[in-house]
């Protein structure tokens, strides 16, 4: 969808949501297109802090650690 540079100025915040929820817009000035407003790419999920810690650990000869106990810890 096509919209104004004018028009995005004056909803910021409502383009915004719109792009929270999907949307994406091709920003114009004089009606030539010049940028596009759109979500953000979300990165490809990442193994958790405890799972990284696990893998490392599944080597032979590793310490054993209780993760989640080391984490509360390290919360307190």
């Amino acid at each position: 969808m096509q919209v104004q540079l004018a028009e995005i100025k004056n909803k910021m915040s409502e383009y915004v949501r719109a792009v929270q929820n999907g949307s994406t817009f091709e920003i114009t000035v004089r009606g030539v297109p010049v940028a596009m407003l759109m979500p953000i790419a979300k990165p490809a999920s990442k193994p958790g802090f405890q799972a990284r810690v696990l893998s490392l650990m599944a080597t032979p000869g590793a310490p054993k650690l209780d993760v989640m106990a080391a984490l509360q810890v390290g919360r307190k």
